[in-house]
């Protein structure tokens, strides 16, 4: 080893054990076993309707699930004229439903919660919100499209609006077929079991929020409610959205504001930064224990408005993962119904030769089986 590569001999060894004594820092934050409840939702008091509330665990940063609903928790909504009505929770997911309830808005009413360790949680009375009607629901496309409220309350009592929505839309298979597979035995398709037209129903995520505080009127014009990407499947036929209008109390706005720039907005320094979240819902067995969640009860209003692929401009239809690979396969002999290909990424979809002797034409199922890309194959109601 010559003079001049001593140094960088040195630097280069520095640098290596630098490097390798470079120890991961988890923040106390991170490791911390939070788990705080959430409690979403509102009472609902117009006229017979369900009031359905969501409790959920807060997730760590390292947490890799989605989703810790709170089971196994008794709920009620208690009014201060002393009745009380239960909410169970049917199909173990969190989601606590009660019967469907005749409330009167004369009334205030509580949220009542004990988890089933027995803590137990109590919101304020709130009183009985009433929405006016939504006057309309618009879509504006330029390369995306984006649905828009337009709303008024002659009395100037609202002012402060939140909006959530249940998106419906159909899809269809790339290609059509009057055979599908039933346990082994082929048979035709029809309006029990056909695959090519499927229906998908998602409930919106965001928090969406609205105000006329700064106006002379109670007015909200053209409020955007969601945007849709160009090309977005979700139009690749017919879409679906349905927009309930929920009313608050300023209390109410503030605190979900809030919650939005938490959630919503971070991303740079120049975002507002998380803040600490007071609801109106408390803990009664741990005081000192956080919950996030505020209560409103509200009559609120609702629309649905149909949007169709072909009413908009340049926006593609069905697209494809890869070819709609086929393949020929001798029938039975004895019953040329019976199906035993094994591999399940195929299905049926045509037959062709002579009686006796078929053949059968199978597809990829993704081309005949519009349930492989989501969705079910019942048509909704309001369909």
């Amino acid at each position: 080893m010559n003079k001049t590569t001593v140094p960088y001999f040195y630097l280069l060894l520095i640098a290596v054990l630098c490097i390798t004594c470079v120890k991961k820092y988890e923040p106390p934050a991170i490791q911390a076993a939070n788990s705080y409840l959430v409690i979403d939702g509102f009472i609902n008091a117009g006229p017979d309707q369900a009031t359905t509330i969501v409790l959920s665990r807060s997730r760590n940063l390292s947490d890799t699930v989605s989703n810790i609903p709170e089971l196994n928790a008794q709920v009620s909504v208690v009014s201060n004229a002393g009745n009380s009505y239960a909410l169970t929770d049917a199909n173990n997911t969190g989601n606590y439903s009660s019967a469907l309830l005749n409330l009167s808005i004369a009334n205030q009413y509580q949220l009542k919660i004990t988890t089933s360790d027995g803590h137990q949680y109590a919101s304020d009375f709130v009183p009985v919100k009433i929405s006016p009607p939504i006057d309309s629901l618009t879509w504006q496309q330029d390369s995306s499209l984006t649905v828009y409220l337009n709303t008024h309350d002659p009395n100037n009592n609202t002012v402060y609006y939140k909006w959530d929505f249940t998106e419906t839309w159909e899809i269809h298979s790339p290609v059509e077929t009057f055979w599908v597979n039933d346990n082994g035995l082929i048979k035709f398709a029809d309006t029990t079991n056909q695959t090519d037209s499927c229906w998908t129903t998602l409930h919106s995520t965001s928090i969406t929020l609205g105000t006329s505080v700064a106006l002379s009127q109670d007015v909200i014009n053209k409020a955007p409610i969601t945007t849709i990407a160009q090309n977005d499947q979700r139009i690749q036929d017919r879409y679906s959205i349905l927009v309930r209008q929920i009313p608050l109390t300023a209390d109410a706005y503030n605190y979900w504001l809030l919650v939005q720039k938490n959630s919503q907005q971070l991303g740079t320094l120049f975002d507002p930064q998380p803040s600490q979240l007071n609801g109106n819902i408390h803990p009664l067995t741990n005081p000192n224990e956080p919950v996030i969640g505020y209560l409103t009860a509200a009559i609120a209003k609702q629309q649905r408005i149909f949007i169709t692929n072909n009413e908009l401009t340049n926006w593609l239809g069905f697209i494809t993962s890869g070819e709609c690979q086929t393949l020929q396969i001798p029938t039975d002999a004895n019953n040329y119904l019976i199906y035993t290909y094994p591999d399940l990424s195929y299905a049926p979809w045509y037959f062709t030769g002579n009686y006796p002797i078929y053949i059968l034409v199978i597809i990829k199922k993704a081309c005949v089986d519009c349930e492989e890309y989501g969705g079910v194959d019942t048509r909704p109601s309001f369909w």
